[in-house]
C-alpha cells in the first residue's frame, strides 16, 4: 500500500525557515511565534497565546526538547532557555 504525503508550509517550522529568537534570560519576549522549544528544562512566568485552552501554561515545568505549538505573541521565562520560532506572515 502506498501513501502520498502532502508537504505544506507548516513543515517549515521544523527547520526554522522563518527564523526565531533564542532566550536564556527572564526578560519579556514579544513577536509573532508559532512554537516555543525548550532547550533546557523551563517554566513560563507568563505567556500570551490564542491556540490552547485548559490549564494555565505557567503551572507546567517543560522538559528540555519539549515544543509548545501555539500562536504566541509574548512570553517570559521563569526558568530555563528556549527558542521561539517565528510564524509566517
Amino acid at each position: 500500500m502506498a501513501y502520498d504525503f502532502q508537504i505544506n508550509q507548516d513543515t517549515s517550522l521544523s527547520v526554522g525557515e522563518y527564523g526565531g529568537r533564542m532566550t536564556t534570560t527572564t526578560a519579556a519576549v514579544t513577536g509573532n511565534f508559532q512554537a516555543i522549544q525548550f532547550i533546557t528544562d523551563g517554566k513560563f512566568t507568563s505567556v500570551s497565546q490564542t491556540a490552547l485552552t485548559g490549564e494555565n501554561l505557567n503551572s507546567v515545568t517543560f522538559p528540555a526538547g519539549f515544543v509548545v505549538f501555539a500562536a504566541v505573541t509574548a512570553f517570559q521565562l521563569a526558568t530555563g532557555s528556549a527558542i521561539a520560532y517565528t510564524r509566517a506572515s
